[in-house]
């Protein structure tokens, strides 16, 4: 039978791989939230790597390179919220005050180098050594728990902004980094067991959970897709999107405002362009020769919706008189569903029972019946 350090020594080897795997991937697709998510995955294989080292006696024995190891650990939090803001932000850079990120490693790195020159610890009083001993225990589990919600709220915030600009959300929407991070949670929970509460009957399927939330968690970030596939000049175009309230100051004039409805009104009712599978922002902007702040504002203004919500109206009218009508007999579902303007069946599906109450099957024979 498999022991507990072997197990963990085969886990982290799976994660070393897929965070190499990451490195590898960030030359095609998001590149610098995959090099974060990369090294992410590669501290964290550090982590679980103390478990069969330290069965070992490797700590004894290499004292220096076990330390430098549990220090490490310091920087996984932080590359997973590095991540998530890679992956949720237009065209995000990085600034000198990203490196505060970084205070808790330096911190305990200066704390710790009078034991890599030396080799031997500093000597405390009995009450500071207890006070010292409290912060080392607590410091890893509390910034870790605190970078995980500052991760899962950024995530959140991203999930709910992208209907302003996509009016298909299978790439954007980041679901599997959403599932990415429940495992994390799932980790972070069994880890803290280990650390403080010690029950047993979860301490025997910890390598277990390990193993298969590694799997997982490989299995989520690999199979990913670019999330903004825009041009650069969209992308900065779309960072200046501002949040849309009712009482702030209006982005675009009276007089262009109007003008601007009017040749949106023709692009949607005249032109139909919310047929195009690939409609975004960006390129509904082009169409009306306005910006993406003018043209997400005119939305939100004058029909009170957000982009995605508006394009789907127009695309599940437009399925509505295809599954009605004679001429589209030998149109399936999906059929329906491009040439309504959606790229997918399961999108289409969602969509239009979300708007309708109703399966596009069950629509039609409801319309029937009726």
């Amino acid at each position: 039978m498999i022991n507990f350090p072997t197990l963990m020594g085969f886990t982290s080897g799976t994660a070393f791989l897929s965070g190499c795997l990451l490195l590898a991937k960030a030359r095609k697709v998001n590149l610098r939230a995959n090099i974060c998510l990369g090294l992410f995955m590669i501290t964290l294989c550090l982590a679980i790597l103390e478990i069969p080292l330290f069965a070992q006696n490797f700590h004894l024995t290499n004292p220096l390179l076990f330390e430098i190891i549990g220090l490490l650990r310091f920087l996984t939090a932080p590359l997973l919220y590095f991540s998530v803001v890679y992956f949720t932000s237009f065209e995000k850079k990085t600034e000198r005050k990203d490196l505060l990120h970084l205070l808790p490693f330096l911190i305990f790195l200066i704390f710790r180098i009078p034991f890599f020159i030396t080799g031997k610890n500093i000597d405390f009083s009995y009450q500071t050594g207890r006070i010292v001993f409290f912060i080392l225990q607590i410091a890893l589990p509390l910034q870790t728990a605190v970078y995980w919600c500052l991760s899962f709220i950024k995530l959140q915030k991203h999930i709910k902004n992208v209907k302003q600009f996509s009016s298909l959300l299978d790439k954007v929407n980041l679901n599997w980094l959403k599932s990415y991070l429940l495992i994390v949670l799932i980790i972070l929970i069994v880890w803290l067991n280990l650390v403080f509460f010690n029950l047993k009957s979860l301490i025997s399927y910890t390598p277990l959970v390990y193993v298969l939330s590694i799997f997982f968690l490989s299995f989520f970030s690999l199979k990913q897709e670019e999330v903004f596939s825009y041009s650069k000049i969209e992308l900065k175009e779309l960072a200046t999107i501002e949040e849309y309230k009712k009482d702030s100051p209006k982005r675009v004039a009276g007089a262009r405002l109007t003008e601007l409805e009017a040749r949106l009104k023709s692009l949607m009712e005249i032109e139909k362009v919310y047929l195009e599978n690939d409609l975004s922002l960006p390129k509904l902007a082009g169409m009306l020769q306005a910006s993406c702040n003018e043209t997400s504002f005119l939305i939100n203004e004058r029909n009170q919706d957000n982009f995605y919500n508006f394009i789907n109206k127009y695309r599940i009218e437009e399925a509505k008189k295809l599954l009605l009508s004679d001429s589209c007999n030998h149109l399936n579902i999906v059929g329906i569903a491009f040439e309504s303007g959606f790229n997918s069946k399961t999108t289409f599906n969602t969509t239009f029972k979300k708007s309708t109450g109703y399966s596009p099957t069950a629509f039609i024979k409801a319309s029937k019946t009726g």
